[in-house]
């Protein structure tokens, strides 16, 4: 029987070599498939991937703290752990991705991860299900891509509505799920530009 453990709502990302950690595409990938308790052997199954390539990832996961022993059990006299996610959401503190010397290559593989996965995530849907999850009539995703022109007032009217709507959407994510729900992806970035000289474009 799988233990009923009580998850943060969130783990914040706050130091650079658990940044590093959690900065890669195989270990994003475990930490989706935590949010309910598995061994390594249900992570490889679940991932397609060999668990012997698993071990090393989830380990190092676990000494940062970003996952968790939650079960174990003797099974044909080895033991053999469940991990789980320590948290419903994790998330980046933004003073790791300022522009510092000891966080630039870091900012950099993240930049590259997010949208990575990204990418991967809506490819693995359309092979799937055949089908655009996009298209104006299926009302099922959205992509979007803009650049808007804000004073300094707009901008933090808007800013606000942005960290309002994604505490909301941290609700969202119970531990217990329901059998009529939909996982969704969400990749947002909102950031000052800086332009190229018109008069040279």
């Amino acid at each position: 029987m799988e233990s009923e453990i009580q998850l943060a709502q969130e783990f914040l990302v706050d130091d650079l070599e658990v940044l590093k950690v959690i900065a890669h595409t195989t270990r994003l990938d475990i930490l989706q498939s935590l949010k309910r308790p598995k061994t390594v052997k249900e992570i490889a199954k679940l991932l397609k991937l060999p668990a012997t390539k698993l071990y090393y990832h989830v380990n190092l996961m676990e000494k940062h703290g970003l996952i968790q022993v939650v079960e174990t059990n003797i099974v044909s006299g080895i033991l053999e752990k469940k991990y789980q996610v320590v948290a419903h959401n994790y998330r980046i503190d933004n003073r790791l991705l300022t522009d510092q010397p000891a966080a630039s290559q870091e900012l950099e593989q993240m930049l590259n991860t997010i949208f990575d996965v990204t990418r991967t995530e809506i490819r693995r849907t359309v092979q799937q299900t055949e089908q655009n999850p996009f298209a104006d009539d299926k009302h099922i995703g959205i992509l979007w891509r803009a650049s808007l022109r804000l004073t300094p007032e707009q901008h933090a009217e808007f800013y606000g509505r942005l960290q309002t709507l994604l505490q909301e959407m941290g609700q969202y994510n119970p531990q217990n799920s329901a059998e009529n729900e939909t996982l969704y992806g969400l990749t947002l970035a909102y950031y000052p530009i800086h332009a190229q000289d018109e008069a040279l474009s």
